[in-house]
């Protein structure tokens, strides 16, 4: 996971871009890394009897987009004066054309973009979260309030998940609540479950060992950071969806330990980006690249 490139913001001119450009800058200031204002366009076609026609011509689409990234960049300018700030114009199809940026940067941060509802985070931000080569934060609200709330299970993403996490909550000085949910062992008999997580500490389970291991890595190496260790007996997405708020930044690792080996997100990591309530980021690890 790379520390020295730029932190890319993706814009696609919506009124969510403008929570999206407030954290990206934000965490590019955390970070005093180069923050990149990225858009990317594709001259819209539509098919004649004969050909392919442009329904907008192309340089006037590029001048439109420009003009927005420079007015943004102004506004950035302004807002953060200390780092610096580029912007980018990509032609083509917005998923590719950010994805090819997060090979050289540390960052990328896209609006969900998603309806509240079913799903909380739209087709190009699910993507991004699961086939960018670096970190991917999904924004959902220009606030960085609240806690810093990890999801740990052992596997090396949620190890380096924590770690990413903890530097989070450094950077904007709120405690750290590290979360290892042991999934409930379910009657047979029973069809319909509704229990609240219930909070749990067995000292002979390893998995509970190895969250408190965890935990006291993180203290050691944060010294003055406030860590949470929080033990429930709980499926890992309900505990983590409940315990987080809007104000909350959820870290998970792209893969936990259930995850088969090609896939590029986990089903726990899937479905915290789709439904919650907060900013999710979202941390890969070397055998994503």
């Amino acid at each position: 996971m790379r520390h020295d490139g730029p932190v890319v913001i993706a814009l696609d001119g919506s009124p969510h871009s403008e929570q999206t450009l407030e954290w990206g800058l934000a965490e590019a200031e955390h970070r005093a890394a180069e923050a990149v204002l990225a858009r990317a366009f594709q001259v819209p076609r539509d098919p004649s009897a004969w050909n392919w026609y442009l329904v907008v011509p192309e340089p006037a689409l590029l001048a439109e987009v420009k003009e927005y990234l420079v007015e943004r960049l102004e506004h950035a300018t302004v807002r953060s004066p200390g780092i610096v700030i580029s912007t980018r114009a990509l032609d083509g199809p917005e998923v590719p054309a950010l994805q090819a940026l997060t090979t050289d940067a540390q960052l990328l941060v896209v609006g969900a973009q998603g309806q509240v509802g079913r799903t909380r985070v739209g087709r190009v931000g699910a993507h991004l979260a699961a086939h960018s080569r670096c970190p991917v934060a999904v924004v959902r609200g220009a606030s960085q309030g609240g806690s810093v709330v990890v999801g740990v299970d052992g596997s090396p993403t949620s190890l380096a998940a924590a770690a990413a996490a903890a530097r989070e909550a450094v950077w904007r000085g709120v405690p750290l609540v590290v979360l290892h949910a042991r999934p409930p062992l379910l009657d047979p008999h029973v069809t319909v479950r509704e229990v609240p997580p219930l909070a749990t500490s067995d000292a002979d389970d390893p998995t509970h060992q190895a969250a408190e291991r965890t935990a006291a890595t993180l203290r050691e190496e944060n010294p003055g950071l406030e860590v949470r260790l929080e033990l429930l007996d709980d499926e890992p997405v309900h505990a983590l969806l409940a315990r987080s708020g809007p104000d909350d930044l959820v870290v998970v690792g792209s893969r936990g330990m259930g995850a088969f080996r090609g896939m590029l997100l986990g089903s726990v990591s899937n479905e915290v980006v789709r439904h919650a309530s907060g900013t999710v980021l979202v941390v890969h690890d070397d055998e994503d690249r």
